[in-house]
């Protein structure tokens, strides 16, 4: 089933540049991000992200299991920026070489890798999710209730952090809304 999902996803970023958009959690929380230090973007896509991130001053870490992804994103990449693409089978023990500053975890949901990304977490470091709720109104999205948020259940995935920002929507408000259908939580972890 997992290399069912990989070849779907492969297919989807087929000679695709960067066509997504920075998420909201970021475009509406720019001042709560670092200007500096190390960040990992799990399923990067084609990195619109991850360069968001790497503007402000970060260095970034882009996992992808999407081999099209990674190259769609390497090829958009210029001299000098600090953004590192990698093709990674995420999993708990892929966290287990680095700590980061900031872990961003925008649509991709897998339960299994809550922990290893708190533990990733540098203390003061951010964990920010943003995915898709099962509360959701419009048909935007998954439709696999494992890969939709149940209501609320982002202040599980940021433990003891303390929360710096929160949003659920549920409906869309307007033809250009980000959010609709969706979740998003900043914690900052605070040991």
């Amino acid at each position: 089933m997992k290399e069912q999902r990989r070849q779907e996803w492969d297919n989807r970023y087929k000679g695709r540049l960067n066509t997504q958009s920075v998420a909201a959690v970021l475009e509406e929380n720019v001042s709560l991000l670092p200007k500096e230090g190390l960040a990992l973007d799990i399923g990067c896509g084609t990195g619109a992200n991850s360069f968001f991130l790497a503007s402000l001053g970060m260095e970034v870490r882009a996992w992808d299991f999407s081999k099209n992804a990674i190259n769609a994103m390497k090829g958009l990449l210029k001299s000098g920026e600090k953004i590192y693409p990698e093709e990674v089978a995420i999993s708990p023990t892929s966290f287990e070489k680095n700590k980061f500053d900031l872990i961003l975890c925008c649509h991709f949901l897998d339960r299994a890798i809550i922990q290893a990304i708190h533990d990733a977490a540098a203390p003061g470091g951010l964990i920010i999710y943003q995915t898709f709720s099962s509360e959701k109104k419009d048909q935007i999205g998954p439709s696999n209730p494992e890969f939709l948020l149940n209501y609320r259940e982002l202040f599980f995935f940021v433990g003891k952090c303390e929360v710096l920002s929160y949003r659920e929507q549920l409906v869309k408000r307007s033809g250009r809304d980000k959010m609709a259908g969706k979740a998003y939580i900043i914690g900052k972890k605070t040991s």
